[in-house]
């Protein structure tokens, strides 16, 4: 694992400090990511994933961060946690690429199928340390204009605090970050 995300850890950080024009937007995502880290630690934050490019995206970056958080110590890094809520007949292509990143980004993922409140709770149940979850929304998405980096639920949702690193990157910039990178992607993106 320390192998496989240090590759990763250094060729994010790399494409962070050149003169890429999505630079700054991935600079500013990982420090959002870096933030939730020293505020709620590893087992206080969690990341929601769907197999979705944003997500792709967000994951990649969280893995990123999560090997800085601890690369100097000794102890092995835990499986990063995540949230998979699914609709009752998810695309086999989403399903396959799913379970490709949970081995290729050590994910403890839980898999729930149903409505985002009651799939929430039911999480937060079996998680009650989590504190924090990563979303993959970005500002031009549905309910994204006026949200903040770090935005607690809504009154009467389960509270968490949602935390939004990608929030100001637009559509090119997240296939932009996908390509240097060489990320692999859900192969649904290339059917149209």
């Amino acid at each position: 694992m320390r192998e496989r995300f240090s590759k990763i850890y250094e060729a994010v950080y790399e494409l962070a400090a050149s003169n890429q024009s999505i630079s700054e937007k991935i600079t500013h995502a990982l420090d959002v990511m870096e933030e939730s880290l020293k505020r709620y630690g590893p087992n206080g934050v969690s990341l929601s994933f769907n197999g979705g490019k944003d997500c792709v995206v967000l994951l990649h970056l969280f893995a990123a961060v999560y090997y800085k958080y601890f690369q100097d110590s000794d102890d092995e890094i835990p499986n990063i946690q995540a949230l998979y809520i699914t609709s009752p007949n998810p695309f086999p292509e989403v399903e396959e690429f799913v379970k490709e990143c949970i081995d290729r980004y050590c994910l403890d993922l839980i898999t729930i199928e149903g409505d985002m409140k009651p799939a929430l709770e039911k999480y937060l149940e079996q998680r009650p340390g989590v504190k924090a979850i990563l979303v993959g929304t970005r500002r031009n998405d549905p309910h994204g204009g006026k949200l903040a980096e770090f935005s607690p639920t809504d009154p009467g949702w389960p509270p968490f605090m949602r935390i939004h690193p990608i929030l100001d990157m637009h559509y090119t910039q997240v296939w932009e970050f996908l390509r240097t990178l060489n990320v692999p992607y859900c192969v649904l993106y290339d059917l149209g």
